[in-house]
C-alpha cells in the first residue's frame, strides 16, 4: 500500500494526467477551445482524438506543437476540412488513421486534411480521401520530419512535401490499393522529402525525390526530377522513370515494365537485369548503361521501336 501511495505521490509531482478520448464537437471550429471537445478540454498529449460525423471545418487553434497524440482518427464521415490554403494543423500521433469507414454507406470524406506532424514519430494510414478542394492540390498533405516515420496509402490522394520548398523525412511511404489496383491511390511524393524505402503495388503515383530503395509491384509510377536512386526494382506494373539522377541498380523482373523513354535528359543506371518476361524501354543515345544488360535467366533480346 505505501508503495502504491508513493507512486501515486510521484507521479501528481510529475505533472502526470491520465490520457483521455476526445471526440470533435465543434460548433466554431478552433481546436484550441475546450468546448470543440467531448469530454471538455483541449486534446493533450497521449489522448486519443476523433473527428467522426461532423462537418465543421477545423479552422483555428492549428498549433499544437507541443502536443504528441497516442492517436489521431479522421473518420471518412467527417465531411469538414482541416487546415486552408496556407496553414496545416501541427501535431504530432504516434499512429493517424485517415479516411475509414466502419459503418454503413459511404461516406464522401473531407474535402482537405493538411497535417504538419512535426519531428515525431508518427504511423500513418490512410484508407481513403474525399475529392479535393482544388482539384490541382491531393486532398491530404502531409509534412514529417522524422527519419522513422511510416505512410501507408491504400486509397485516396495524397501529397507529401508537395508544396514548393515543403520538406519531410520518412522511413517508407507504400502505395496499394483497395478494389482498383490502377487508380485507387494517388500519392505525389515531393522533391523535398528524404525517403529510404518507396514500394507500391498498386496506384497512379509519383515520385520527385531521392531514395534507397524503390519496388514498383504494380500500377504506374513516375520518377520524376533529379534524385538518384540505389536499388530499383519492377516486378510488376509499369515504372516510366525520367529522373536525371543515377540508378544504381534497376531489375526488371516478369510482369514489369520499365520505361526510360519518356524523357530526354542524359542519365546513366549502373547495373541494369532483366529477366525473362520483363520489358525494358531506353534510347542508347540518351541513357547510358555502364555495365551490359545482365539477367537470372535465359532471355533473347531484341530491338524495337518503343
Amino acid at each position: 500500500m505505501k508503495k502504491l501511495i508513493v507512486l501515486g505521490l510521484v507521479l501528481i509531482l510529475a505533472g502526470y494526467t491520465q490520457a483521455a478520448t476526445k471526440i470533435w464537437v465543434s460548433a466554431d471550429g478552433n481546436w484550441a477551445a475546450a468546448a470543440s471537445w467531448s469530454p471538455a478540454g483541449v486534446p493533450a498529449s497521449n489522448d486519443d482524438v476523433y473527428l467522426e460525423d461532423s462537418t465543421v471545418a477545423v479552422d483555428e487553434g492549428f498549433d499544437q506543437n507541443a502536443v504528441y497524440l497516442a492517436s489521431l482518427n479522421i473518420a471518412q464521415s467527417y465531411t469538414g476540412t482541416i487546415g486552408d490554403d496556407v496553414n496545416y494543423l501541427k501535431i504530432g500521433a504516434i499512429k493517424v488513421e485517415i479516411g475509414y469507414n466502419n459503418g454503413p454507406g459511404s461516406p464522401v470524406g473531407a474535402t482537405r486534411i493538411n497535417l504538419n506532424l512535426d519531428a515525431n514519430s508518427n504511423t500513418i494510414v490512410v484508407y481513403n480521401s474525399g475529392s479535393p478542394a482544388v482539384s490541382t492540390v491531393p486532398t491530404i498533405l502531409i509534412k514529417d520530419t522524422n527519419s522513422s516515420s511510416t505512410l501507408e496509402v491504400r486509397k485516396g490522394k495524397v501529397g507529401v512535401a508537395f508544396k514548393t520548398g515543403e520538406t519531410s523525412t520518412f522511413s517508407s511511404i507504400t502505395a496499394s490499393y483497395v478494389t482498383n489496383i490502377n487508380t485507387d491511390a494517388e500519392v505525389t511524393v515531393g522533391s523535398g522529402t528524404t525517403l529510404t524505402t518507396y514500394k507500391q503495388t498498386g496506384g497512379d503515383n509519383i515520385l520527385l525525390c531521392a531514395a534507397t530503395t524503390v519496388t514498383g509491384d504494380g500500377g504506374t509510377l513516375l520518377i520524376s526530377g533529379t534524385g538518384a536512386i540505389t536499388t530499383l526494382t519492377t516486378t510488376g506494373g509499369t515504372v516510366t522513370s525520367n529522373t536525371s539522377g543515377t540508378i544504381t541498380t534497376a531489375t526488371t523482373k516478369t510482369l514489369g515494365t520499365l520505361d526510360l523513354t519518356k524523357s530526354t535528359k542524359a542519365r546513366t543506371i549502373t547495373t541494369c537485369k532483366l529477366d525473362s518476361g520483363g520489358t525494358l524501354k531506353y534510347d542508347p543515345d540518351i541513357v547510358t548503361l555502364t555495365n551490359k544488360v545482365s539477367s537470372d535467366d535465359p532471355v533473347a533480346l531484341r530491338a524495337t521501336r518503343p
